[in-house]
C-alpha cells in the first residue's frame, strides 16, 4: 500500500516508522526545510514509553533512575499538596523527560532519507486520496493527516470541525544546565502554573504557563525553590514561549482515504504532556490496525480533551476561593489516588482498541 503522510512531527514520523513495519511504501511531505530543532523537552509516560517500544526507540531511554526521583505537587506558597515520584505522578512505574529535538532525531533517524521530502508543502487533499502540490497532484492508497493544530488537511476536508481556539492561556519552556537537588514537579497556582523536570543529561527542563496578559517571567521570581534560581538561568534566546490552543476532534476521523492523526485531529491543552504520546498512539492503531481502528479511538480522544481542559481549570483555578478548594481537596486526597487519577490518561497498551 501507498502511503502518504502529511506532517513530520511525532504523528507523522511515528506513523511512518510503523507503516514502514508493516511492508508499506510510505512518503512523508514536510513543510519545513528540516527536522525541527525547535526547543523545550517531551514528557514520556507509560503510553509514550510503550509506543517508542513498538517504533523500537525504546532502547533510546536507558535511564530508569529518573522514574523514582521523588516529585510534589505544590501551591505557590510552597506547601506540599501532594508528594510522590516522577514515575507515580504518571501512573506508572517508569517515566521520562527527553528534549524535544531529540525525540524527533531518534524518530527521523528510523526512517531512510528518501521517506522524507522536506521544503514540501501540501496545499490540499481530495477523499480519494490525492495530494495537491502546487501545479502536482499525487495519488496514494492512504493519506495520513498529521500536519499538526493548523492542518491543512483538517481544513480542507473537513471544514466543519471544531475549529482551533486560543485558550487564553501563554508559557515559558527552557533548559537549563542548573540540577536542583530538590523541588521537581509542579507548582500550582490561582491563575499560573509551573513544571521542574530532571533530563536524563543532568539538565532540568522547565516549563509555565498563565491566564494574565503581558506579565513577565521575573514576576515569579518570589515562588517556591528552586524555580527563582531556574529562572535567573533562563536565557530568552534559548527558550520558547507558546501560546496554548486546542481544537475538539471532529465526529469523524477517517474520510474516504484519509485519516487525521496528533494534533491535526486533536489539539489538547498540555496539562497532562499527553500531546506526543496521544499522537504515537494513533500512529501505532493506524498503522497496525487500519482506519477502522482509527475511528473507535474517538471516545478516548473525547474523553481526554475533556480531561486536559478540566485538569487546565483544576491546576489554575483563577478565583480565589476555588485555589482554596483545589489545595483542601488535594491535602485530603491520599497520594496514591492523586497519582492513580492523575496517571489514569496514560493507561494505554497497542492492544488497547
Amino acid at each position: 500500500m501507498r502511503v502518504g503522510i502529511v506532517g513530520g512531527g511525532f504523528a507523522g514520523l511515528a506513523a511512518a516508522i510503523a507503516f514502514r513495519d508493516m511492508g508499506h511504501d510510505v512518503t512523508v511531505f514536510e513543510k519545513a526545510s528540516g527536522p525541527s530543532t525547535a526547543g523545550g523537552a517531551i514528557s514520556l509516560a507509560q503510553n509514550a514509553l510503550r509506543c517508542l517500544a513498538t517504533l523500537g526507540l525504546r532502547n533510546h531511554l536507558f535511564d530508569q533512575a529518573k522514574s523514582n526521583v521523588p516529585a510534589t505537587v505544590r501551591n505557590s506558597a510552597g506547601q506540599v499538596l501532594v508528594r510522590s515520584t516522577l514515575a507515580q505522578l504518571t501512573g506508572g512505574q517508569e517515566y521520562a523527560t527527553v528534549p524535544r529535538h531529540q525525540l524527533l532525531s531518534w524518530l527521523a533517524e528510523q526512517l531512510p532519507p528518501d521517506c522524507v521530502r522536506y521544503s514540501t508543502a501540501v496545499l490540499g487533499s481530495h477523499a480519494d486520496g490525492t495530494l495537491n502540490f502546487g501545479d502536482s497532484v499525487r495519488q496514494f492508497d492512504l493519506v495520513v493527516g498529521a500536519d499538526g493544530p493548523k492542518s491543512v488537511i483538517r481544513r480542507t476536508l473537513w471544514p466543519k470541525a471544531p475549529a482551533l481556539r486560543f485558550t487564553g492561556n501563554t508559557g515559558w519552556a527552557w533548559i537549563t544546565d542548573r540540577q536542583p537537588s530538590s523541588g521537581y514537579g509542579t507548582i500550582w497556582g490561582r491563575t499560573s502554573q509551573f513544571g521542574i523536570l530532571p533530563l536524563a543529561d543532568g539538565r532540568t527542563y522547565v516549563y509555565g504557563g498563565t491566564c494574565l496578559p503581558d506579565i513577565e517571567l521575573a514576576s515569579f521570581s518570589t515562588w517556591p525553590d528552586p524555580l527563582p534560581e531556574l529562572i535567573d538561568d533562563a536565557r530568552p534566546d534559548q527558550m520558547i514561549t507558546p501560546a496554548v490552543f486546542e481544537a475538539r476532534p471532529p465526529r469523524r476521523l477517517v474520510r474516504g482515504k484519509v485519516a487525521l492523526i496528533g494534533d491535526a485531529a486533536h489539539t489538547m491543552q498540555p496539562t497532562f504532556g499527553q500531546g506526543a504520546a496521544i499522537a504515537m498512539e494513533d500512529a501505532v492503531t493506524l498503522a497496525h490496525h487500519g482506519p477502522t481502528a482509527l475511528s473507535r479511538r474517538l471516545p478516548r480522544m473525547l474523553a481526554l480533551y475533556g480531561i486536559s481542559k478540566a485538569g487546565a481549570y483544576f491546576a489554575t483555578p483563577r478565583l480565589a476561593g476555588l485555589e482554596a478548594s483545589r489545595n483542601l481537596a488535594l491535602r485530603l486526597t491520599p497520594d496514591p489516588v492523586f497519582s492513580l487519577m492523575a496517571g489514569s490518561v496514560g493507561r494505554w497498551t497497542p492492544a488497547s482498541l
